[in-house]
């Protein structure tokens, strides 16, 4: 019985800890200037170009005042401060935290617009942004995630002023998209390894069918149904080419396929000799 009472006491002083914590975490800063006095400050940051003091202020003034007069709109200038910063997860954590907080605001297009752009523009490497390098041969995950959310932006807002931009930026990301599917398709052709390539090339056809790829994704898939010996698949493909694009370059005179031209080097992996050709 002693012993249970210890920890009942224990247990009781313990919760009583946790409970003062939680209270101390939550509580508000005291405030060292009037909240339009943060607000004002951030403003002549933006006019300044300086977007990091910006993100300062705004965020003393949340802290400081997260109910007041300023609040909303801080927390709409903290996305594009934080974003004009170059910090694009910060501003795609706090769109996100708008959206949740503000559903039915008159700006929510906005936060659902800058939530995309932020991943769009933050997917970009620094030999991108620096280099002008070609987007299509890094990881598309980033892409793809910016693809989804400026689509569900433009679902739910196609009228929304931002969206001939989201739309111009769709295009974008789904040619660069497409184009990643079929460089790493030529990778697993060059490997030897016609069913992951196919894969590849299927899925522009499928998820990317308005995008500049769709050509080559067909003479990838042709190429992998004859490697796979699928020749009446081949030839299905073969067709679609020949009625959409009946100039293609991988097309001769006659009309028949041109096999895609692979590297001296491209020796099969012990995976692919492993798994029959079908994991590389």
């Amino acid at each position: 019985m002693g012993f249970n009472r210890s920890l009942l006491r224990f247990a009781g002083i313990a919760s009583f800890s946790l409970l003062l914590a939680a209270c101390s975490s939550k509580q508000v800063q005291e405030p060292d200037l009037p909240e339009h006095a943060y607000y004002e400050k951030a403003q002549q940051a933006f006019a300044e170009n300086l977007p990091a003091t910006a993100v300062k202020n705004l965020q003393d003034l949340d802290s400081r005042y997260p109910f007041g007069e300023f609040s909303t709109r801080a927390e709409l200038d903290l996305i594009y401060a934080q974003y004009e910063s170059g910090d694009y997860i910060s501003a795609h954590s706090t769109a996100e935290r708008f959206i949740k907080n503000h559903p039915d605001h008159d700006a929510i297009d906005y936060a659902y617009y800058m939530r995309a752009l932020s991943t769009y523009t933050g997917s970009e490497s620094l030999l991108q942004r620096y280099l002008d390098s070609d987007p299509s041969k890094t990881d598309s995950q980033e892409l793809q995630k910016a693809f989804r959310e400026m689509g569900d932006f433009l679902q739910r807002y196609p009228n929304s002023k931002y969206a001939p931009d989201g739309k111009a930026r769709m295009i974008f990301l789904r040619n660069t998209i497409a184009r990643h599917e079929l460089q790493v398709a030529r990778y697993y052709l060059k490997r030897k390894a016609p069913l992951s390539a196919l894969r590849r090339g299927q899925a522009v056809i499928d998820h990317y069918p308005t995008s500049t790829s769709v050509e080559e994704a067909l003479a990838i898939t042709i190429q992998s149904y004859n490697d796979l010996n699928l020749t009446d698949l081949a030839q299905l493909n073969l067709s679609v080419l020949k009625n959409n694009y009946p100039n293609s370059p991988h097309l001769n005179k006659e009309g028949n396929f041109i096999p895609l031209p692979l590297p001296s080097d491209a020796n099969p992996s012990f995976w692919y000799w492993v798994s029959f050709g079908l994991s590389d």
